[in-house]
């Protein structure tokens, strides 16, 4: 009988033991997930770029009314986009998306200039697209090929920028 509590005393060290290790890994697992932000100007960007395809080209074909200067000048309404952004690090003022679409002949591309382009957003954010640096706002440029219902073919050139650095980079 008198060895039954010894063997309890030395049951509950090592349960201690076992309660400490699996709460010390709870808190790393916790510090390691929220201790720095993720980067996704990369996955935004990207979204962007799908929602402005979507917006000129359906099935492969090239939308009504894609060419006239009415898309150019109501493109975020247009493609249904919202630039608004929260109101962290006086965002609302500065503008933290750019969006540039250039839709060229598919016969003379790239020597030829563009049938339309087309951009909303902050312009002053592309200048940065192809410098170096996680401060530096993010840049993905994308080309796909669409026909219209008559079978002519077009080259369509998407740019899209995501600057948010203060919250996304550290």
């Amino acid at each position: 009988m008198k060895n039954k509590k010894g063997a309890d005393k030395i049951l509950s060290v090592y349960w201690f033991f076992i309660l400490f290790l699996v709460a010390a890994a709870i808190v790393y697992m916790v510090a390691s997930f929220y201790g720095k932000p993720y980067d996704i100007r990369g996955i935004e960007a990207g979204i962007l770029a799908d929602r402005a395809a979507d917006c000129v080209s359906y099935a492969g074909y090239l939308r009504d009314g894609v060419l006239n200067s009415d898309f150019q000048q109501n493109l975020l309404s247009r493609c249904n986009l919202n630039f608004n952004t929260e109101d962290a690090y006086n965002w609302n003022q500065q503008g933290q998306y750019f969006l540039d679409i250039s839709i060229y002949d598919f016969n003379s591309y790239p020597n030829s200039n563009a049938l339309l382009e087309a951009s909303a957003g902050n312009p002053d954010l592309k200048d940065f697209c192809g410098a170096k640096g996680n401060t530096n706002p993010l840049c993905l440029q994308r080309e796909f090929y669409t026909i219209d219902k008559s079978g002519k073919q077009y080259v369509v050139r998407i740019t899209s920028v995501v600057r948010k650095t203060e919250k996304n980079v550290q």
